[in-house]
């Protein structure tokens, strides 16, 4: 092998195994860094942006938050920088491109793979999509074999490069998503209870994956491995289940999917919250395990990430 290619390898091998290790630069403010995850490798680097309070201490708090379906890290990360001054928190928010995680791998954690749906009907309000309406038996998919490969695992690695960076105390990180991002973590309750997560929100889900073997994923358990579920585990979690009291069944806001298994959750956002808590409750109850998980209701707020933001906050650092 001659000297050129062998350095430009050796080159490539130092770079991935800083990326990895989390060997980034975290300045004051806002920023942006790129991040090559063990999983995400096939695909490149993760750009992941972040705002860092002035006051940012050694024992400070470090939150992540998941987008919704726009995958605007972004603006996620601007609206975060109010409650971020005021806590003093490090806000953390890694951006997925569609490109390369589709609803399969985002919204639903990357449990099931080669998605495809067919006789959908199309609502619209004002030029844009609000809902999808479609039959079940008019879905399907694959499951992916090695859990290894889902979403959640992620989050932890990203934590710990910033960790590295900066080198805070904190063992456990927060996180709060939003929309599709709340899909995506309360899916993160059920399928990875064993992270570095210290309380995790989930605003606004469209739908969910009730803690129940006789329904089909994605509504629920049935067809996943029993090995990759724990949930004695799942419902020890600090699980927030947050839904704004106007993001209901007459909201055009966001898209929301239509099918008669997520209908049974209820017509909007805000019903199908209060569904799967109360499932959720019951079958802990039932099956003798703790539960710990809990449903917060924002008054007179719809599906808008910044008043749900606010609100997480509040929940999260100020009445502590």
């Amino acid at each position: 092998m001659c000297r050129p290619v062998l350095l430009l390898i050796i080159l490539q091998l130092i770079f991935s195994a800083c990326a990895v290790s989390g060997e980034i630069r975290i300045t004051e403010g806002v920023g942006v860094v790129n991040l090559l995850l063990d999983k995400n490798s096939g695909m490149g680097e993760l750009p992941v942006y972040f705002y860092k309070p002035k006051h940012f201490g050694y024992e400070s708090s470090v939150l992540i938050v998941i987008p919704g379906s726009g995958r605007n890290a972004a603006d996620y990360r601007d609206s975060w920088i109010d409650s971020a001054n005021e806590y003093n928190v490090l806000v953390i928010v890694p951006k997925y491109s569609p490109d390369d995680y589709d609803f399969a791998a985002y919204n639903l954690g990357g449990v099931i793979t080669k998605l495809n749906y067919s006789n959908v009907k199309v609502k619209r309000h004002a030029g844009r999509i609000y809902s999808y309406v479609l039959d079940d038996h008019d879905i399907s998919f694959e499951y992916v074999k090695d859990s290894r490969n889902y979403i959640f695992h992620d989050f932890d690695e990203i934590f710990s490069a910033f960790k590295s960076a900066i080198g805070f105390s904190q063992d456990t990180y927060d996180l709060f998503g939003h929309s599709a991002g709340g899909q995506l973590l309360h899916r993160y309750a059920i399928f990875k209870p064993d992270s570095l997560a210290n309380r995790v929100v989930a605003a606004n889900s469209g739908f969910y994956t009730l803690p129940a073997y006789e329904l089909e994923f994605p509504h629920g358990l049935k067809g996943i491995n029993d090995t990759k579920v724990d949930l004695s585990s799942s419902f020890r979690l600090r699980l927030f289940i947050m839904v704004g009291e106007n993001d209901n069944m007459n909201s055009k806001q966001g898209i929301l999917l239509h099918t008669p298994n997520t209908d049974q959750q209820g017509l909007g956002r805000y019903e199908r919250g209060q569904y799967f808590y109360s499932f959720s409750k019951t079958k802990a109850i039932e099956s003798g395990f703790d539960f710990n998980w809990h449903l917060k209701i924002v008054e007179g707020v719809g599906h808008d990430k910044h008043e749900m933001g606010y609100a997480a906050a509040k929940l999260l650092y100020g009445e502590l």
